[in-house]
């Protein structure tokens, strides 16, 4: 089968994803690729104006083992292009060394159908099928969903960057498991029967960016939920600020919603209605 023909079919919206799949398999010579060869195929998959060079770029990558190619797969999970994120979500499953968190930021945002099912599939390869590591000294269970953007961006930067922040602060503290994205109710109850865990649901929302004068302000407006029935608990409000800037910073943005996120998980943790 031609590379032309598979890109053909890739397009047919019913046999998109297992087209995908299938292409996968197509790049062995990849499995030995050395560094340069890697620099190629990541700035093909960053740059290629075409978007089969980048959906190209993406199966080998997939198929290289090599975990440098986690980071700029997980970048192109927010191509424009369906064909190169379900191609992107697919080689990081086929991968599998990594990029769960990027997979599971992405199925919150992600509008297309076919990508929503190749993320999930990933996930699946990603995880290698395993159980939450919930042990004895697991504190909290948490399923973070999708951070509600009211700030205007399209990108999914806001969902990927708070998470981030929440993910990395949680993660110096050895005792919290995170859920998976998809996790059902029935699923949540059998993972946690018998676990002396404390499980919550949390929802996130960021309005939209303030500037007054100089100043920056990002608002984070959290609700926590019992899990996995979904009771309300409590509130939490977090606000962080920048001060002196001369106009729009987006960089300035993603590092206050990074720190957010950081933020909100010590004060989560810290609330005595959640010990």
């Amino acid at each position: 089968m031609s590379c032309v023909v598979l890109l053909k079919d890739m397009l047919r919206p019913l046999r998109r994803f297992a087209a995908i799949v299938v292409a996968l398999g197509m790049f062995p010579s990849v499995a030995a690729a050395q560094p340069t060869d890697i620099n190629r195929l990541v700035d093909n998959l960053k740059n290629g104006a075409d978007f089969r060079i980048r959906t190209q770029a993406a199966l080998a990558l997939g198929a290289s083992k090599n975990a440098s190619a986690i980071e700029p797969l997980c970048a192109s999970l927010s191509d424009s292009n369906t064909t190169v994120r379900a191609a992107s979500a697919a080689a990081l499953g086929k991968l599998a060394l990594g990029g769960q968190e990027c997979l599971n930021a992405r199925l919150g945002s992600e509008t297309s159908e076919t990508v929503k099912a190749a993320i999930k599939v990933a996930l699946g390869q990603v995880q290698g099928g395993a159980e939450p590591a919930i042990g004895p000294a697991t504190k909290y269970y948490l399923q973070l969903g999708t951070v509600t953007d009211k700030s205007g961006r399209t990108d999914g930067s806001v969902n990927r960057l708070f998470r981030e922040g929440f993910v990395k602060a949680a993660g110096t503290t050895g005792t919290v498991v995170f859920a998976p994205l998809a996790e059902t109710p029935d699923q949540a109850k059998k993972r946690l029967a018998g676990k002396k865990a404390k499980a919550y649901y949390i929802a996130v929302s960021v309005p939209a960016f303030e500037y007054v004068g100089a100043k920056l302000t990002v608002r984070a407006d959290i609700a926590v939920f019992s899990y996995p029935a979904k009771v309300m608990i409590g509130t939490i409000k977090k606000n962080a600020s920048y001060d002196g800037l001369s106009g729009k910073d987006q960089a300035s943005e993603d590092e206050l919603l990074a720190y957010t996120g950081e933020a909100v998980f010590k004060q989560f943790s810290s609330a005595p209605q959640f010990q």
